[in-house]
């Protein structure tokens, strides 16, 4: 609706504009028709590990609504590639599952075909996901293979990335997380199997739509443990809302967290990468709170999580120890009327963490050592 309402402006300014030969000619159907009037952009632009190539994604002229993947070398003159066709990879008709739906709405997606992607750290390949399924495009020969086909009942691998090492492939489906080797093979399930309102690796309504967390695991870096959540819904109200489209409009039951009522309860649990048993981590005696993000140590030692109470306005910062789930308060953040969250933990190599505070009024970083103890406030003023 917001995307019909700017295009519908943008043309009552154009005709306002323009003379009335070009009134004639602009019409609300060429707006929304194929080319776009903007020209071909570039989306989701990234550099490859080797700063040899530049990727990026753009829409057909055909079909402004779907996307192929592009690469252009960064030296002067190179013309770009397309290195995947999404129309030769989805087969037409193939429709997402709701979760999936849901997800790109909250993330703000509304193209189609190859809407993101991934190098591995070598910058051998690429992984790419295409209407739930998995492709991996070699950047030597330009070959693009399937490494994990669509579910035939519908269920979408989402959530998608090279493990750190760049051998497996994880993902979720059916709201249980799997690995699969990168060199073919069955996917292994990490996790329990998602059923009814539990599901796991897979972040609740309130942390996609309300704090930008869309993932629900987490490989340490050094590739020997995945953290992951379970999430239970069962508590949470179950709303009726109109999914209105071109067809028409249906109704979608769905579980939404108002306010005031009850919300989703969110555990987090540790498992060693190689096999074991899963450790449960502690995130302390009360379980209405949010799990606002979690970060690796750069070596993999410890896992850093954020936790916030419900009225928001108590954010710790909790040090995990990967292999009991015992967990200490490593930072204590309190502030009226909320905590505003951010993206700025950062983990050195030395072991040391960058942290954000607005404790002075004023957002400033802070350099602490690995158990919390300040260093010293890395910026300051107003």
């Amino acid at each position: 609706m917001q995307t019909v309402i700017a295009a519908a402006s943008a043309l009552a300014l154009l005709l306002i504009a323009a003379p009335a030969a070009m009134a004639d000619k602009l019409t609300p159907e060429r707006v929304f028709a194929d080319p776009d009037l903007s020209g071909p952009v570039a989306r989701g632009v990234e550099l490859s590990p080797d700063g040899q190539l530049v990727t990026f994604l753009r829409a057909k002229p055909e079909d402004q609504t779907t996307l192929d993947l592009w690469a252009v070398a960064t030296t002067a003159g190179a013309t770009p590639l397309r290195l995947v066709d999404a129309k030769s990879l989805a087969p037409k008709g193939e429709t997402l599952s709701e979760a999936e739906k849901a997800r790109r709405e909250r993330e703000r997606i509304s193209s189609k075909g190859v809407v993101e992607y991934q190098w591995d750290q070598t910058g051998r390949a690429l992984l790419v996901p295409v209407n739930g399924a998995l492709f991996v495009a070699d950047r030597a020969t330009g070959d693009v293979r399937s490494l994990v086909a669509k579910a035939d009942a519908g269920g979408d691998a989402v959530d998608a990335r090279f493990s750190p090492k760049g051998g497996h492939v994880s993902f979720v489906r059916d709201a249980t997380l799997y690995v699969a080797p990168l060199a073919g093979g069955a996917p292994r399930a990490i996790t329990p199997k998602g059923e009814g309102a539990v599901s796991y690796a897979t972040a609740e309504f309130v942390a996609q739509e309300e704090m930008g967390r869309f993932t629900g695991y987490w490989w340490s870096p050094d590739e020997r443990y995945i953290a992951y959540t379970r999430v239970d819904e069962s508590g949470v109200d179950i709303v009726p809302r109109f999914d209105i489209g071109a067809a028409g409009a249906t109704v979608v039951n769905q579980r939404y967290p108002r306010a005031g009522r009850p919300n989703a309860k969110v555990e987090l649990y540790i498992v060693p990468f190689a096999g074991g048993a899963a450790v449960k981590v502690d995130l302390g005696s009360e379980a209405d709170i949010y799990l606002a993000r979690a970060n690796w140590s750069a070596d993999g030692e410890t896992l850093y999580v954020q936790r916030e109470s419900r009225d928001q306005q108590t954010l710790d910062l909790l040090m995990i120890d990967p292999a009991t789930g015992a967990a200490k308060v490593v930072v204590h953040e309190h502030q009226a009327p909320w905590i505003n969250l951010s993206n700025d933990f950062r983990p050195l190599k030395d072991g040391t963490f960058l942290w954000s505070s607005e404790r002075t009024g004023f957002r400033h970083l802070y350099l602490f050592q690995r158990d919390g103890e300040l260093i010293r406030q890395v910026t300051h003023g107003d």
